[in-house]
């Protein structure tokens, strides 16, 4: 079985803080790296991993807020411009519906360069979808959110890790969820604190994470003014399996 790493880049949200950069993850699996988002703070927050930038296989996209995808353009400008190296592999881009669309408003806003890039570019876009991702098996669900969605469920080996992206109580998010592994999930605000019900709280991820038989449970995506409360204490007053808060440049061994 390939040996697979989650490093946290960014468990933060648009509300900046020095101790919280914007949604972006590294998951290794064996030789294949990929991010999962892309938001302000990722490229900078993957150099101090000790991660190379220009090893990077894929991203996967889960939606199209700001603060998962800011850092797009700068890490392809880094890629295409960085002196005395030429990047030769393709970049395998993922995403929801549009993501191809969208892609291409890029170009019109930050330049041309965009889709006259010295390397292959893939965008694949969908939900309800099974993809191969170098042998291993990645299924997206739409989301519960104010705009597309994708959660991700990697299957590699026995392991199953799961990646929310943004989004309320739905019964997508228990199937996304059902017995996997590993669960990354969005915790954005305290219990009986959310504002609406496109995020979630920890009250409601450990019902999710109960009903879906999650064995770990990874908070992530949080508010600041979650930093002042036991977040995994008010998850497990529901679901009895592990938990944990994301901090950046945290590292899971995930199988």
């Amino acid at each position: 079985m390939s040996t697979a790493e989650l490093t946290v880049l960014g468990s933060g949200t648009c509300a900046a803080t020095l101790r919280r950069s914007m949604a972006a993850y590294h998951l290794q699996i064996g030789a294949k790296q990929a991010l999962l988002d892309i938001g302000a703070g990722a490229i900078r927050r993957l150099l101090e991993a000790g991660k190379d930038y220009r090893a990077i296989d894929t991203i996967f996209i889960s939606h199209r807020h700001i603060d998962h995808i800011a850092d797009l353009v700068p890490y392809l400008w880094a890629v295409r411009y960085t002196p005395h190296w030429q990047r030769d592999k393709p970049l395998e881009i993922y995403g929801p519906p549009g993501t191809e669309r969208w892609y291409h408003k890029l170009a019109a806003a930050h330049g041309e360069w965009l889709l006259q890039l010295p390397f292959p570019l893939h965008i694949h876009e969908g939900e309800n979808t099974t993809w191969d991702w170098f042998g291993h098996t990645v299924k997206t669900l739409p989301m519960y959110h104010l705009v597309p969605v994708n959660g991700y469920r990697f299957s590699f080996g026995s392991t199953v890790f799961a990646y929310t992206g943004d989004t309320g109580y739905h019964k997508n998010v228990l199937q996304l969820a059902e017995n996997a592994d590993w669960l990354l999930a969005e915790c954005s605000f305290p219990s009986g604190k959310t504002p609406i019900d496109t995020h979630l709280t920890p009250d409601t991820l450990g019902q999710i994470a109960r009903e879906s038989g999650v064995k770990r449970l990874i908070l992530t995506h949080m508010y600041p003014e979650c930093d002042d409360v036991d977040l995994v204490a008010q998850c497990k007053a529901g679901f009895s399996g592990e938990v944990e808060r994301a901090e950046d440049l945290q590292r899971f061994l995930l199988g």
